[in-house]
């Protein structure tokens, strides 16, 4: 089986692009909206209910009698629900992180999908020249260094170490792929001898 593995080259610059800043922008905007509009519904019902009791304000509000009140306040909460509906809906739309890292999850379902071909019969060399030849591993390791480094430049060292152990982690399981039993005896001697020199 030949496959052909094709590397994606990252941006050369980890900020992000004048659209992407303005997306972001718009939908803290809208996250806004949505946080006030609630205390804004309410403090509207209550000024009215006030000007409604005192008799005093606009007109239409302060001559208005229970029922007509009472349909005001209806179309307050109405339009408020109303509101947050197109503000979430806009928000989902153009927020440019809301999906980030859902392709996880697709490879995520993938991998359990060739574990269920291998256990109904795949043939095993096929499938581990597949993980060998399609750079899977090593795509994660890069993945997880990526990662790495924007937390390092937040000053997560913590988060940043877990990673690169995670890295060092997946370069010696990348090594493994494809070995034959003798080199991953070796192997396994070797990792043993460090282990007992610490």
């Amino acid at each position: 089986m030949t496959h052909t593995a094709q590397t994606k080259q990252p941006p050369a610059s980890g900020t992000p692009s004048r659209s992407v800043a303005a997306r972001r922008l718009t939908t803290r905007a809208l996250s806004q909206i949505i946080r006030f509009s609630d205390p804004a519904a309410t403090a509207a019902i209550a000024a009215m209910a006030i000007l409604w009791i005192t008799h005093t304000g606009p007109a239409w509000i302060a001559t208005a009698d229970e029922w007509t009140i009472v349909t005001y306040g209806i179309g307050i909460v109405a339009a408020r629900v109303v509101l947050d509906v197109i503000a979430e809906g806009l928000s989902d739309l153009v927020d440019p992180d809301r999906w980030d890292g859902d392709i996880a999850y697709a490879i995520a379902e993938g991998l359990r999908q060739l574990r269920t071909d291998i256990t109904e019969g795949a043939d095993p060399d096929e499938v581990l020249d597949s993980l060998s030849t399609s750079d899977l591993v090593p795509q994660l390791l890069e993945t997880l260094r990526a990662l790495s480094t924007q937390y390092a430049a937040r000053g997560d060292e913590d988060e940043k170490q877990r990673l690169l152990a995670a890295v060092l982690h997946l370069r010696h399981a990348d090594q493994n792929i494809g070995y034959g039993p003798d080199q991953v005896a070796a192997l396994h001697a070797a990792t043993a001898d460090e282990t007992s020199l610490r």
